[in-house]
């Protein structure tokens, strides 16, 4: 390829820049690498630009250049200028941000570049929910406001479920025209639901899992907003009845200490294990151990991680939040609770976990309607339309 992107059959390819908020391990981070290999090389050219982590060397194996900026936000002036002068100096011509600091910033990084089309994928609804209370939960509602003015510069809003959609064109204050949101819910690539008997081993041996071991998991940031203190306090409800269970809780976050200290404080160190940070292949083990894979969060957009969980025939207790509704349908695919209710959350997971014919019943039907559902061909073929002419094919 020469210098302008041209290739030898003197077709031109697109420059597309992902600005994203993290190269931290994370669902949404290791979508977009999925997107990144799996829309055509003929066609896209892609660079990153990131806060520095453990993901910009996989970010580098896909894009012919990364701009790690360092651990500052990338809502700080001067990393939205150096952002800039990136994306002017690569001559980006699409900016497709993903991730909270990223899509406000980016925006903005995009528009002082002069880039033909600025795409933002909203994950969430940034700041909105939130555990904080007084003037920190009042800060976030700023932030939040200042986000939902921000996107008003975007060319086009990707929507990653109905919930965040309704979300952006609805909420009270700023909201966002309907015709610039488009949805298109995530899903993974098909490699993505085969695990190695080798990984699973590891993990086990890892956790200290048994054969006669009851595992559930928790794959999520360890942040308030994913809720993993109703499920702690939810397992001396379970661990009566099931004394073998195990909880995996994978993930890291500043969350961690306070759920550590949980955990000890009810005497339930012998029941979870914290695994920390595990890789792609390590995380997908762990929900093959499981038998119900749990997600308590107080907010959601489309969580990857249920995906995941689907896609691998494993049955979900979750609540019932955002865009999780759109994944699971009630006591067919999964069972979902109410939000901040640990008896309902033990419940749910006592029920499933205590049950492996309906467990493996409720699993198969999860795995059916990822299939039906959650084509990632159909997601690869709406992002490559809405890069090459801003318009989403059947969306």
């Amino acid at each position: 390829m020469v210098p302008d992107g041209r290739l030898k059959n003197g077709a031109r390819q697109i420059r597309v820049a992902c600005i994203i908020g993290s190269a931290e391990v994370g669902g949404a981070e290791h979508l977009m690498l999925s997107v990144m290999r799996h829309l055509p090389a003929d066609e896209f050219e892609w660079s990153v630009i990131c806060p520095s982590g453990p993901l910009v060397a996989r970010y580098a194996q896909v894009a012919a250049r990364v701009g790690a900026v360092g651990r500052r936000s990338l809502l700080n002036p001067l990393v939205i200028m150096r952002m800039a002068v990136l994306l002017r100096r690569w001559r980006i011509e699409v900016v497709h941000t993903c991730l909270y600091d990223s899509d406000a910033g980016g925006i903005l990084a995009g528009r002082l570049s002069g880039a033909r089309r600025i795409i933002s994928h909203i994950v969430g609804h940034n700041f909105y929910v939130t555990e904080e209370r007084g003037w920190h939960r009042a800060r976030k509602r700023l932030w939040s406001w200042l986000y939902r003015g921000v996107y008003l510069l975007a060319d086009q809003l990707i929507a990653v479920s109905e919930a965040v959609r309704e979300d952006l064109v609805s909420r009270s204050g700023i909201t966002v025209s309907p015709r610039k949101v488009v949805v298109i819910r995530h899903s993974i690539a098909p490699e993505s639901a085969v695990v190695s008997a080798g990984h699973v081993e590891r993990v086990r041996r890892l956790c200290g899992v048994t054969d006669s071991s009851v595992v559930i998991a928790a794959v999520a940031s360890l942040i308030p907003l994913k809720g993993h203190r109703y499920l702690i306090e939810a397992l001396p409800a379970i661990t009566g009845s099931i004394p073998s269970l195990r909880c995996l809780i994978v993930g890291d976050g500043p969350s961690r200490p306070a759920i550590e200290q949980q955990v000890s404080r009810l005497g339930l160190a012998r029941h979870v294990v914290f695994t920390g940070v595990l890789d792609e292949e390590e995380k997908k083990a762990a929900i093959r151990l499981s038998r119900v894979v749990v997600l308590p969060s107080l907010s959601e957009g489309l969580p990857v991680a249920l995906l995941e969980a689907m896609a691998l025939g494993k049955p979900i207790v979750a609540t019932d939040v955002g865009g999780i509704r759109e994944l699971i349908d009630d006591q067919v695919s999964g069972v979902l609770v109410r939000p901040r209710n640990s008896d309902a959350l033990a419940s749910a997971i006592r029920s499933v976990a205590s049950d492996p014919a309906w467990a493996e019943q409720l699993g198969r039907a999860g795995r059916r309607r990822f299939e039906e559902t959650f084509s990632f061909s159909e997601m690869i073929d709406r992002l490559r339309a809405l890069y090459l002419t801003g318009q989403s094919r059947c969306g």
